[in-house]
């Protein structure tokens, strides 16, 4: 036994303690961190759009609740102007009327969106009683409340 190099003499190698799963690393923190930063000003901008985009709502509720009949058509002009107001200004809409004011429709309208049927009434909503093929129907409401859609996200007087 006096012999240093006998194998019975051999002591097992001492291995470190384990690895604490907490606390957990400063770059754990960081990024836990900056994922919770990145939420809050998500989640603010999206209450902010929505709270933004009330007029929209309200103006879809507006159209929904329309019955059809000869004021119809100006009932849908008086509810999209007001829309418009918020979403483009009153200098730039306020003054617009007829044809301009159909126009405006169709520029102010998402990309791909058709709404010759809704400008075509706008057109002819002063007369007191439209022909019977300018009548208020579904489509027009279904239009009116695509290009309220449109206007979805636009800052208020963002022009």
């Amino acid at each position: 036994m006096s012999d240093p190099g006998d194998l019975n003499r051999l002591a097992d190698l001492a291995l470190p303690p384990p690895v604490p799963f907490w606390p957990p690393a400063a770059g754990v923190w960081i990024v836990g961190c900056a994922a919770l930063a990145a939420l809050s000003v998500l989640g603010w901008r999206s209450w902010s759009r929505y709270r933004a985009d009330a007029y929209l709502r309200a103006a879809a509720a507006e159209l929904d609740a329309l019955a059809a009949g000869p004021a119809a058509a100006e009932a849908i002009s008086a509810v999209l102007k007001r829309a418009a107001f918020v979403a483009h200004g009153r200098e730039r809409v306020a003054s617009l009327t007829g044809q301009a004011w159909g126009a405006f429709l169709a520029e102010t309208a998402p990309g791909s969106l058709r709404i010759d049927a809704l400008t075509a009434m706008i057109a002819g909503a002063p007369a007191a009683t439209p022909p019977p093929e300018q009548a208020v129907s579904g489509e027009i409401i279904a239009q009116a409340k695509s290009w309220l859609h449109g206007q979805r996200g636009r800052l208020p007087a963002e022009a």
